[in-house]
């Protein structure tokens, strides 16, 4: 079937529908931004099914929204990755969903949500940026919306208004992992800082001497509370935070050498009384909480998209263009917006309207 640009009337044809499968194969701070949608897709369908398919590694995250009926984690890449496409595509589709939805406009998620034989596949238009044709291929219903106008939870809304799907007053139901083991540090005893210094990308952090400098004006500013350092359980990430370690004057009250789920890092973050860190997934789990934060980023085209929106959540910019490192960041304007974001009242992600 060609594709066609969707209406409002999608939700209207599908009120009955018994199965919808949400496909979110992006990273983390992709599937939190996706959280909206998702729920915004339980209230407009409460009798049917709920299923996400996710990246394998970002799966946990949703033991936090019971609300979603079936998480289906999904390995993207290695070896045999083909099959695995086709194999995850048929089993999906038997299945019999009512409406697979994909914002990423990917090939590959395309291919997926094609196969899957969903009645209808709802897909986001991915733009120029990238030449993909999967879209065209495989969708039934195409969603129209402009990128870097506002944050991309909200375009993922906007997306789905154009398909008769309404927005939810507020932000979904989050639970609170009880089984995270906070190793004795607790908000309840002893305030802390929670600083999250590596990302994916080398260009999003900043130099080794400049984080170990900033770690030790936190530990000036703020004598009362704690520093707890996180990271991914990457090889990568585990080597630069030794190397961190071994030239800091003192050590973190906690250190987290990626031994947390995503549930515990969020239970982590939720329980900090500030959150410092790059362009990461825990940025956005700290949105997600509510927990005032301080990000450095450096300027790119996306910039909007991505940042947290708030009072409490403060951005430092830089405009250094190298790629080696995150060059450029004044770390007194870091812990001068430290200071002034963790006084101001947490507050959720409020109205999405």
């Amino acid at each position: 079937m060609r594709y066609r640009a969707v209406t409002s009337q999608l939700a209207s044809d599908l009120q009955d529908a018994k199965k919808i499968l949400l496909l979110e194969l992006g990273g983390l701070g992709d599937l939190v931004h996706s959280l909206p949608a998702l729920w915004a897709l339980r209230q407009q369908f409460p009798r049917a099914e709920l299923h996400c398919l996710v990246q394998a590694g970002n799966a946990s995250l949703l033991r936090l929204t019971p609300w979603i009926d079936r998480v289906i984690p999904y390995q993207r890449g290695g070896n045999g990755s083909l099959r695995h496409h086709l194999a995850t595509a048929l089993a999906l589709r038997a299945r019999h969903f009512d409406l697979a939805v994909d914002f990423m406009g990917a090939d590959y998620s395309a291919a997926v949500a094609g196969i899957s034989r969903a009645r209808r596949r709802l897909m986001r238009h991915p733009g120029p940026s990238r030449f993909r044709i999967g879209w065209q291929v495989f969708s039934t219903d195409v969603m129209e919306c402009s990128f870097h106008q506002e944050p991309m939870y909200l375009q993922k809304l906007s997306c789905l208004e154009q398909a008769g799907v309404e927005r939810p007053a507020s932000l979904c139901s989050i639970r609170r992992d009880p089984s995270f083991a906070d190793n004795g540090v607790s908000p309840s005893r002893t305030p802390y800082l929670h600083v999250s210094p590596y990302t994916k990308l080398a260009r999003k952090e900043l130099p080794p001497e400049r984080m170990a400098e900033l770690l030790v004006m936190l530990q000036h500013r703020f004598p009362r509370h704690q520093l707890v350092v996180s990271s991914s359980n990457k090889a990568r990430e585990r080597a630069l935070l030794d190397r961190l370690l071994a030239v800091l004057p003192f050590r973190p009250a906690a250190i987290y050498p990626g031994t947390l789920d995503i549930p515990g890092l969020y239970a982590l973050i939720e329980g900090a009384d500030l959150h410092l860190g790059g362009d990461s997934g825990a940025m956005h789990l700290a949105w997600l909480a509510g927990t005032p934060s301080v990000a450095w980023f450096r300027d790119f085209g996306a910039f909007g998209e991505w940042v947290p929106q708030g009072s409490q959540y403060a951005i430092v910019r830089s405009s250094d263009q190298r790629t080696d490192q995150l060059h450029g960041i004044d770390l007194d304007q870091v812990v001068d917006q430290a200071e002034r974001v963790r006084t101001l009242p947490r507050t959720l992600p409020g109205s999405f309207h």
